[in-house]
């Protein structure tokens, strides 16, 4: 082996001990640092250090620019951004956008040619992780719910008031569910009415229905009047219910979801194959204009057949 080569080996593998090293530290550190913040949030009252109440209360009514300026569609990206609790405004996420989408069409028309402007479509990977970012999030949120319901109703029961009920939960439940009775709370206490801090709290959280039926079911109880704790009660074994429905029918349709993800991995694999196997094989596929445009279609009719598998696999309970 010649003496540059092996040097340069060293050379790599060094860097790349080092990275994992540098990685594994500072995973630890920011691990204790989010430890850390939970208990002051739970010693404390729920609000990160540098944010006052008042920023709290009014921290939504901030509208981006940008948003404003494309109507629907920002208002659209701007929820979603809320959604999943994101620490940026609309136009930082055009703008991670356009930088995307740059660097998959320069990279493409210099590998590709101009069939590789179909890269291009790498400039959405921002908006598809902000959108998974706030799915997870919504989802995490109604897998806590049962429990801080269950948490208000014993709350109640002990004779607290609703507002100390949501501080409770503030305190004692994870993030992000935490959050969000938190700052209900904070509102009320600084004068927002409760139908005005509920309704806030629903546009930071579309789509959570069992949400909408908590809210709905306490402005009803403070009309008309009933047992709130028999319906938090209620609420909270309803939502379990269907948790259970739910996993029933995942164990039902995993047999199907695995059968997909195997299909979507065949071609990438069987590429992958004939990369080690045969190189010069593919080279049609990327150095001549048929190759190019039957690649580009390959790669249209595999996009199509993902999103088709995807809402065919997926059942709404």
């Amino acid at each position: 082996m010649p003496p540059a080569l092996l040097v340069l080996i060293l050379a790599i593998t060094f860097t790349a001990v080092l990275a994992t090293g540098q990685g594994l530290y500072w995973a630890w550190v920011a691990k204790k640092e989010r430890e850390q913040e939970e208990l002051l949030r739970r010693l404390g009252s729920g609000s990160s250090p540098e944010e006052t109440p008042e920023a709290t209360l009014f921290r939504d009514q901030a509208q981006d620019a940008v948003a404003s300026a494309l109507g629907q569609i920002g208002e659209s990206l701007q929820n979603t951004l809320r959604a999943a609790d994101a620490g940026y405004g609309v136009s930082s996420l055009l703008t991670r956008c356009v930088i995307a989408g740059g660097i998959g069409f320069t990279l493409g028309t210099i590998f590709l040619g101009w069939p590789g402007i179909v890269l291009t479509g790498v400039g959405y990977v921002p908006i598809f992780l902000v959108q998974s970012q706030a799915k997870t999030r919504l989802a995490k949120l109604v897998e806590q719910l049962p429990d801080s319901l269950e948490l208000m109703a014993r709350a109640l029961s002990a004779g607290v008031g609703l507002s100390d009920a949501f501080r409770m939960v503030q305190e004692e439940m994870p993030m992000p569910v935490a959050a969000e009775f938190g700052r209900v709370q904070e509102e009320v206490r600084y004068g927002r009415d409760y139908r005005e801090a509920f309704d806030k709290m629903l546009e930071r959280n579309p789509g959570v229905f069992d949400l909408r039926i908590f809210v709905s079911s306490v402005m009803l109880q403070r009309d008309t009047g009933g047992n709130l704790i028999e319906i938090l009660e209620n609420i909270s074994d309803t939502i379990r219910a269907r948790f259970l429905f739910d996993a029933k029918v995942k164990a039902m349709t995993s047999e199907a979801r695995f059968s997909a993800l195997i299909l979507g991995g065949l071609p990438f694999g069987v590429l992958l194959i004939l990369a080690f196997a045969n190189a010069e094989y593919l080279e049609p596929l990327y150095t001549t204009l048929p190759g190019k445009i039957i690649s580009f279609v390959c790669i249209i009719m595999y996009a199509l057949g993902l999103v088709i598998m995807r809402d065919v696999s997926n059942v709404e309970v």
